[in-house]
């Protein structure tokens, strides 16, 4: 798993500005509470306060969707760590999701055709 964490970091580091000389973030499975009462639709998340990327219990680590969930989570630790400055959390997915589909198509030749419009949502302030 570390193999893997680190190679995502220094494709994020590639095709990003943020910097990748950071320790490699710990990755645990969602407990039950977490995958069926907090994040019941998450499939991964970065928790910022413990430096830890959490992903559900059952993804396969050799499937090329689980390995982009995972790279998901590594660009919101990198943007935590280069403590990049967003106007709200919702913010920090404009990095992330368009990333994650290049990764995708790039590394696995995996098509990942998001709707933009829930893409667009998700990722504003709402200030609009």
């Amino acid at each position: 798993m570390k193999e893997l964490i680190i190679s995502l970091m220094i494709w994020v580091g590639a095709n990003t500005d943020y910097k990748i000389d950071f320790p490699v973030p710990q990755v645990e499975q969602m407990n039950v509470i977490m995958s069926q009462i907090i994040f019941p639709n998450y499939e991964g998340f970065y928790d910022y306060k413990k430096n830890i990327i959490y992903i559900r219990k059952g993804l396969d680590i050799d499937k090329a969707w689980t390995q982009g969930v995972l790279l998901h989570e590594v660009i919101h630790y990198l943007q935590d760590m280069n403590n990049a400055q967003f106007e709200c959390t919702a913010e920090m997915e404009k990095d992330a999701w368009p990333l994650q589909k290049k990764y995708l198509k790039e590394v696995h030749n995996y098509i990942w055709d998001y709707d933009i419009l829930w893409y667009m949502v998700i990722s504003d302030c709402g200030q609009h």
